[in-house]
């Protein structure tokens, strides 16, 4: 019996130690690689500043002392998540245990026994995977984080990562533009609304559901007056404070979507300066115009609920002298890297090289009628055609078949690097002639766009356009000053001349919304249809002092035809230019000195759709136009001009003369030195004896002869 029961001692000691071995070796399993990455803690070097236009803070982000963070904030969130987080070592255990029992009475997982430092360490070191192992290795790092950092360090840093929902995180961002306050300014029912909404921000925040919200911010006021944060007095008082929320101006994006579209250009600018996009610490000064990013939203409001359908909808204001972005709106965060068909946004650039080259000028008459360019046939808007037109007149009305006529003549590779030249990027197939008419493989931003027309604004020169005027990093040092290379990549003559045409556009063409404002403004519209309903509506336009282009895009499905570019997005920037010239109208845009004024023959133009230098013996009426030095004018051929198409025939007893005549001209014909009589526009001359005569025909102008010509005619 007695070595029975040795025996069986031994055994159970044998298979304690077994479990014990197997249990930690199951441990250590368990905590394999689990140890605090220091380095995935914030810190208070991250810091992010964005300054606006006259250097005003205008974001902060990154990190905030907890001596720059309101007491209330910090008592809001212990009486809820935490109340004895100044006494436990991380693990709370009587918080777990109290969890647990719940858990079982109710069979469900409702409640856990998460510490703030336990929230700290799932924030910052773990997946969001919810497993056994998961949760033993975030107990020994929280354990191990207690023992590395003092309380108000871990309360400082947690406050600086969670999470309000909104892509909103840290208690900076959230008090800015929640409240439009800074952490230091925050109310106890404030503290209280922000505390509410962590445990779920998609149910509990504020801007979601302000009922569910509330609820919860009285309950978490209630939990601060028991545990001695709040007295009697100042509990009444939080119950009593009317919740004033940034609502309007978050959720148009008053200024997040500037922010945000600045620091993906620094981080792209630090990208490529220094092979990192870390923004750590560092200062951003941008061009950012809090009054003209009010009228920008105010544009799009009056008019953006007009759309019958789901879109997009942005709107970008830019200064003509800096190429510095001054306000963007949108209603997406996405806008701005959105690439979409430019449409006949593009036309203008192709309209300017052919001016550049000398083959081009606004009065340039230019025949509008269908063609066809092997297999590729471009047809207007309701298929209309307009026959000999000018240049000026063809793009005021955007015709398609006119543009894609002067891209062929200007070359497809010229046309090409005129668009890529002021900053809007194509790609290799993109050569082709639809480029005429904005059709490109991977679309255009609304930056690329303005950086366009800004360039045609600048008289020629190019400068890439932006946010940022420089960034400062952690040291003091500047690291990128925002100066970018100037090139002329059209002249000024070339640029004028097509401001010229465009400011047509405005006043009778498809920008005409815009012709009612008091000043000088270009404008070009664009329209991009499907064969569902138009996708993209665009206006770009410009004044001596700032550019300005709007997008309205369908995003679910197409819009109807009523929406184009010169409806919603010109009604919209003419909103936004009333507001911004409100008081004060821009210069009018002048001509360079080296453009020189040419006296042409209207009557030629008008008959013979040429340009053709006005004599002081010309042909026809005077007009005056401007021209540029490298233009080749057509040279006057006479016979062609004043008698055109010469036909001689013959009846049974006269020989009759007739050719096209020139308006305004009077004509002597004599056949063998004997004249002829002009009936009903033909000339007879009596039967002649010899098979061939002497035609002599005189063009004159008021008693002036302007031409003789002398032509031996058959007459058998």
């Amino acid at each position: 019996m007695k070595k029975a029961r040795k025996t069986a001692v031994i055994l159970l000691v044998t298979l304690s130690f077994a479990i014990l071995i197997g249990v930690g070796a199951f441990i250590a399993f368990m905590l394999d690689g689990a140890s605090l990455d220091e380095s995935k803690l914030p810190i208070a070097e991250a810091t992010l500043t964005v300054f606006d236009g006259s250097d005003e803070v205008i974001h902060c982000s990154g990190y905030t002392k907890l001596s720059d963070i309101s007491p209330n904030i910090r008592n809001a969130f212990i009486a809820v998540e935490d109340k004895r987080f100044y006494s436990h070592n991380g693990l709370d255990l009587y918080r777990i245990g109290g969890a647990l029992v719940h858990n079982i009475k109710n069979r469900e997982l409702s409640q856990g026994g998460s510490t703030i430092s336990n929230q700290l360490v799932k924030n910052t070191q773990l997946s969001s995977e919810k497993t056994l192992r998961r949760k033993m290795q975030e107990a020994k790092i929280t354990l191990e984080l207690e023992r590395k950092y003092t309380k108000d360090e871990i309360l400082e840093m947690y406050l600086n990562v969670i999470y309000f929902g909104k892509g909103l995180y840290g208690v900076n961002e959230a008090c800015r533009y929640l409240y439009a306050k800074a952490p230091s300014d925050i109310s106890p029912a404030e503290a209280a609304s922000l505390a509410a909404t962590v445990a779920n921000p998609s149910a509990f925040s504020i801007l979601i559901n302000r009922d569910k919200n509330l609820d919860r911010t009285r309950m978490i006021l209630s939990l601060m007056r028991q545990q001695k944060y709040l007295s009697q007095q100042e509990y009444e008082g939080a119950l009593r404070e009317e919740i004033a929320i940034n609502y309007g101006n978050f959720n148009n994006n008053y200024n997040r979507i500037y922010i945000k579209s600045t620091l993906s250009e620094a981080k792209t600018i630090l990208k490529d300066l220094y092979k990192t996009d870390s923004l750590k610490g560092c200062r951003i000064y941008t061009y950012y115009d809090e009054e003209k990013q009010k009228v920008a939203l105010s544009a799009l409001s009056a008019y953006g609920d007009a759309a019958p359908s789901d879109y997009s909808k942005e709107l970008v204001i830019a200064n003509n002298a800096s190429c510095g972005i001054l306000a963007y709106a949108s209603n997406s965060t996405l806008s701005f890297d959105l690439q979409r068909q430019p449409g006949s946004l593009l036309k203008p650039f192709i309209y300017a090289k052919a001016i550049e080259n000398g083959e081009l000028l606004p009065d340039t008459p230019l025949l509008d009628a269908p063609t066809d360019h092997d297999g590729y046939s471009p047809t207007n808007y309701g298929n209309v055609s307009y026959g000999w037109i000018s240049a000026n007149d063809a793009l005021a009305q955007s015709l398609n078949t006119v543009a894609v006529d002067l891209l062929d003549k200007i070359g497809i590779e010229q046309g090409y690097q005129a668009i890529t030249d002021v900053g809007i990027d194509l790609c290799a197939r993109d050569r082709h002639l639809s480029l005429a008419l904005g059709g490109i493989t991977y679309g255009s931003t609304t930056k690329q766009l303005i950086e366009g027309y800004l360039t045609l604004a600048n008289q020629g020169i190019h400068k890439k356009a932006g946010f940022i005027r420089k960034i400062v990093d952690k040291n003091g040092k500047t690291i990128y000053d925002g100066i970018s290379s100037e090139k002329h990549v059209l002249s000024k003559e070339s640029a004028y001349l097509t401001t010229r045409m465009l400011l047509s556009a405005a006043k009778s063409g498809t920008a005409k919304q815009l012709r009612s404002l008091p000043f000088d403004v270009a404008a070009k519209t664009g329209t991009v249809a499907t064969a569902q309903g138009n996708s993209d509506a665009l206006c770009a336009c410009y004044t001596t002092q700032h550019t300005l282009v709007c997008r309205y895009s369908a995003t679910s499905s197409p819009f109807d035809n009523s929406v184009t570019g010169g409806n919603l997005p010109t009604k919209t920037l003419r909103a936004a230019m009333r507001e911004i010239y409100s008081s004060d109208s821009p210069e009018a845009f002048q001509p360079p000195a080296r453009l020189k004024k040419v006296d042409i023959d209207k009557t030629i133009k008008d008959t013979f759709h040429k340009l053709v230098p006005y004599k002081s013996r010309g042909y026809g009426e005077r007009e005056t136009i401007l021209g540029t030095y490298n233009y080749a004018f057509d040279a006057p051929d006479p016979e062609r001009l004043l008698l055109g198409d010469i036909r001689v025939s013959l009846s049974e007893d006269a020989a009759i003369i007739s050719f096209d005549r020139f308006e305004g001209i009077t004509y002597d014909v004599y056949l063998n030195g004997v004249q002829c009589s002009d009936i009903c526009g033909e000339f007879y001359a009596q039967e002649q004896a010899f098979p061939i005569g002497k035609l002599e025909i005189y063009c004159k102008k008021r008693e002036r002869t302007l031409w003789k010509m002398t032509r031996l005619v058959p007459l058998y």
